[in-house]
């Protein structure tokens, strides 16, 4: 009988020790899921006529490539946070004098590889504060790239066909997503609270919802962004 109380006793301390040891744990941060639909009301325009180092082409509308202006939005919880996250490595191509994709959304620390596919020389570079650089002319398979270390909007252009351009943009968090072509967006592991959302688009500009996030749940949000012909 002795023995018994004496087990037990040793077991309700173990118990009580393990019970304190989970109370000491951190707790999981609350986060939830913002999901949605983006509406672009556009009648797109994309190319002009060829002009820079070779004013005598003219290249065609991108005909051969499935271009949506959907594949030109960033939607992203629009708050000042600063949350480390792995750092990327994305590619803008140079083919048929056109940046491909056009917009591309990175964290701070990502790398961004510009390869060449045409047969002509192009050239990489941008004057905006967020990033300010250029890599030089350079032909055809050759890529050169650019690592983004401040949060911001890098317009990328070519020195030798003014009609080229493409944009990155830095986050400081990783809380941002591009919709698919029929509009649909997914941002997962977002903060709990009362948080700003956004939808950009470098023509139409952006529209911004306020949002509650509650913690294991999914928000559902909506935007139209209009667009009007590039000209």
């Amino acid at each position: 009988m002795d023995t018994f109380r004496l087990s037990a006793g040793a077991a309700l301390a173990l118990a009580v020790l393990c019970s304190s040891g989970r109370s000491d744990a951190a707790p999981e941060p609350a986060t939830g899921t913002v999901t949605g639909r983006v509406h672009v009301v556009a009648h797109p325009a994309r190319r002009l006529a060829t002009a820079g180092a070779y004013p005598g082409r003219v290249v065609g509308a991108a005909s051969e490539r499935e271009t949506s202006e959907l594949d030109n939005v960033i939607v992203f919880i629009n708050a000042p946070m600063s949350v480390s996250s792995p750092p990327q490595r994305v590619t803008i191509r140079q083919t048929n004098e056109e940046f491909v994709p056009h917009v591309v959304p990175v964290t701070v620390g990502s790398t961004v590889e510009f390869p060449n596919d045409d047969l002509i020389f192009h050239n990489v570079f941008s004057l905006s504060r967020a990033a300010t650089f250029d890599l030089g002319r350079y032909p055809r398979s050759v890529s050169k790239a650019r690592t983004f270390t401040r949060p911001g909007v890098v317009k990328v252009f070519c020195h030798l066909h003014s009609h080229m351009s493409a944009i990155v943009r830095v986050f400081s968090h990783p809380y941002f997503a591009v919709p698919d072509r029929s509009g649909r967006f997914v941002i997962t592991g977002v903060p709990a609270g009362r948080l700003d959302v956004t939808a950009w688009h470098e023509r139409a500009g952006e529209v911004t919802h306020t949002a509650t996030i509650e913690n294991g749940a999914s928000t559902e949000l909506s935007f139209s962004l209009p667009l009007t012909d590039a000209e």
